[in-house]
């Protein structure tokens, strides 16, 4: 895992690079795509290299929810398998308050809160597509499809040197930042741009947990 996400780091740090020249492309895996796939959303989860959603496609067609990834004209903000492996640690942790000899695993999940993961999923769901020249560096409110879900998208410049920035570029890189409102924390997206045949992809940073909502 350690491995992974050095590797997915140093990949970012070269999209970065290249994301002010090259707004119709995107990194992922190590090679440079079309921003542009000819796919669904969820059959571009499905056939990531990585297998970074195998987990989270899986509790998807637990639920039965695949049209939600995939209804016309949203953007997902996509958790990775991390993501869900972080609240399931957190949930176990929780368990064992209770009762040291307590797991909470996916199959935890699938048998009690299925039904609070498909809403939960909708707090990913922009009700509208989200390209880089909507963005803002101040950030801009945007409802959920969440009743009464809000987050805030901001497309962030970055000095960091691990996140792309490198004094001779002349460019300063952007990063796009997902930050659910009250009181969510500010997330990274790792990979973003990525035009479905039937909406707009932004993959959330591996260090995220994943969000639930009752």
């Amino acid at each position: 895992m350690k491995k992974l996400s050095f590797y997915l780091t140093a990949v970012l740090a070269v999209a970065l690079m290249f994301s002010a020249c090259k707004r119709d492309e995107y990194f992922i895996g190590g090679t440079l795509h079309q921003a542009k796939v000819d796919m669904t959303t969820y059959d571009f989860l499905q056939s990531n290299s990585q297998k970074l959603f195998d987990t989270l496609l899986l509790l998807v067609d637990k639920a039965g929810i695949k049209d939600k990834i995939n209804e016309p004209g949203i953007t997902f903000f996509a958790p990775t398998d991390y993501s869900i492996n972080k609240y399931l640690a957190f949930r176990e942790s929780e368990e064992q308050n209770i009762d040291e000899g307590r797991r909470w695993t996916i199959d935890s999940m699938i048998k009690y809160e299925l039904p609070m993961f498909a809403d939960s999923i909708d707090l990913y769901r922009i009700p509208n597509l989200t390209p880089y020249d909507q963005l803002k560096e101040e950030g801009e409110i945007y409802p959920t499809l969440f009743p009464g879900g809000t987050t805030l998208i901001s497309f962030e410049e970055t000095r960091d040197p691990d996140l792309g920035y490198n004094s001779s570029v002349s460019t300063i890189p952007r990063i796009v930042y997902y930050t659910l409102q009250p009181d969510g924390d500010k997330v990274r997206v790792q990979t973003s741009g990525i035009q479905s045949n039937t909406g707009m992809i932004q993959v959330l940073n591996n260090q995220h947990t994943l969000f639930f909502r009752n």
